[in-house]
């Protein structure tokens, strides 16, 4: 699973967009969409706990990712489904389009801790995982164990890694970038903040998810190597291990969490594959989108 990863590949994705698309695809859909797996799926993965009692899943990787479980909300099925309801309900192809790679952006991402996705469901239910560092979410560990394994191998490379595309194209936090290409695309949406909030603080609310993400990765980091007391091996340290090696981090209880899954060889080039088709199609879709959603009969977006 990956952490700040997700809050700066929002800003990746907005960055990034195909020319003809840039400025007028829905920053809110894109967050909607990178958010949308987690919130359906994570929730009970790590449980909570009333009276003693935990209640939460049994098998948490399986919950999260796989079948039986939510698995199928980190699949590209799942965004297509969404995002064609979104379509059916708004008519609005900033939106819809915008939901689209969110989605796909936070399923690809997920392919890299050993658990993965289910990449081709409902075809199959295999998992499809490049297992660059472990998954780590136990019932007993929950999200403390599961951060520090997190931070403690590739996945804070990961983190590191999104962060400097988004760095690379600091422009895209910018007041002038969000003017330009923010903005227009759901400007019904911020005119309608507008009324409350200054310019000032809608600036501040397009830049907060970035920010969100730099303090979960630093707070998730010192906690993990310089605040927590783990006993490992029967010995007490400060701090977990940092282990950097593919599958990453060896020091987790039982080992790290993996599903029925197909040759990590494949899952690479299959992800990247599927990410250009993803962007062929939605390029392709835009203009006849964009035809239906001017028609007279097509219902007013709030967003656009």
């Amino acid at each position: 699973m990956s952490w700040a990863a997700h809050q700066f590949e929002i800003y990746a994705v907005q960055g990034h967009l195909p020319k003809k698309m840039r400025g007028k695809v829905s920053f809110f859909g894109i967050f909607l969409g990178d958010f949308a797996p987690d919130f359906f799926a994570k929730f009970w993965v790590y449980g909570i706990t009333i009276n003693g009692k935990r209640y939460g899943a049994s098998v948490p990787e399986r919950w999260h990712r796989g079948w039986p479980g939510m698995g199928f909300t980190h699949t590209v099925f799942f965004g297509v489904v969404l995002a064609l309801l979104l379509w059916w309900w708004r008519r609005n192809r900033a939106l819809t389009v915008g939901f689209m790679l969110g989605l796909a952006a936070h399923a690809l991402t997920d392919i890299n801790d050993s658990v993965g996705t289910m990449l081709l469901f409902p075809f199959t239910t295999l998992n499809w995982s490049v297992q660059t560092w472990a998954y780590a979410a136990t019932k007993s560990g929950g999200k403390y164990l599961d951060a520090a394994a997190y931070y403690s191998s590739l996945g804070l490379v990961m983190d590191l890694f999104w962060l400097c595309v988004v760095l690379a194209g600091w422009r895209v936090l910018t007041r002038e970038y969000w003017r330009t290409n923010v903005v227009p695309a759901d400007a019904r949406t911020w005119a309608w903040l507008g009324r409350w909030i200054p310019e000032r603080g809608l600036l501040a609310l397009y830049r907060a998810t970035f920010f969100y993400g730099l303090c979960r990765l630093v707070a998730w980091f010192l906690y993990a190597h310089v605040f927590a007391t783990p006993t490992i091996n029967g010995v007490k340290r400060r701090g977990f291990p940092i282990d950097l090696s593919w599958t990453g981090p060896w020091w987790i209880p039982g080992g790290a969490r993996h599903l029925p899954h197909v040759s990590p060889w494949i899952v690479l080039p299959t992800a990247l594959a599927l990410l250009g088709v993803i962007y062929w199609a939605l390029a392709r879709l835009w203009e006849p989108m964009g035809r239906r959603e001017r028609r007279p009969s097509s219902e007013s977006s709030p967003t656009g």
